[in-house]
C-alpha cells in the first residue's frame, strides 16, 4: 500500500510519495528571480530557510508542495507550485501501471487510474528536484 499526496496543476493530477513531503503551504510569497532558469517560479521564505520553488507541471498559484531533497544535497527542502492540494491518496501497489510510453524525462515513474476514469501522474521526487542542479 502507498500513502501519496495528491495535487492538481494546469497541466493535470498528481501525487508524490507522503515521506517525502514535509508540508503543504500557501503559495503566498513567492518572490520571482530577476532571470530565473525555464522551471523556476521562485524563491519562498519559510522560517529561516529560502526554497526554490519550481513549476515543472505547469501553472499554478494556490498552493507549494514541500518537498526534501535527494541525500546528500546542500539545501534540505524545495518547493513544487501546485493549483491545489487534494488530499491524502491511498493506493495499493498494483493499482500503479508502468509510466507512459515516449515522455523523455523519467519525472513520471507510474500511472494511478481512478475509478471515475481520471489518471493520477505518479512522480519522482529526485528527478523533480534535477532542476536546480
Amino acid at each position: 500500500m502507498m500513502t501519496l499526496v495528491h495535487f492538481r496543476t494546469t497541466l493535470g493530477e498528481w501525487a508524490v510519495p507522503i515521506e517525502r513531503v514535509h508540508e503543504v503551504r500557501l503559495a503566498q510569497g513567492i518572490a520571482p528571480l530577476p532571470v530565473p532558469r525555464q522551471g523556476i517560479a521562485g524563491l519562498l521564505r519559510r522560517d529561516d530557510e529560502v526554497l526554490t520553488v519550481i513549476s515543472l507541471l505547469g501553472e499554478g498559484a494556490g498552493h507549494v508542495i514541500v518537498l526534501t531533497c535527494p541525500e546528500g544535497w546542500e539545501d534540505e527542502h524545495f518547493g513544487l507550485l501546485a493549483e491545489a492540494a487534494i488530499g491524502i491518496l491511498r493506493v495499493d501497489d498494483t493499482a500503479v501501471t508502468p509510466p507512459p510510453a515516449g515522455q523523455e524525462d523519467p519525472v513520471v515513474t507510474g500511472v494511478i487510474r481512478e475509478n471515475d476514469g481520471r489518471m493520477v501522474m505518479l512522480l519522482d521526487v529526485d528527478q523533480l528536484a534535477r532542476v536546480l542542479q
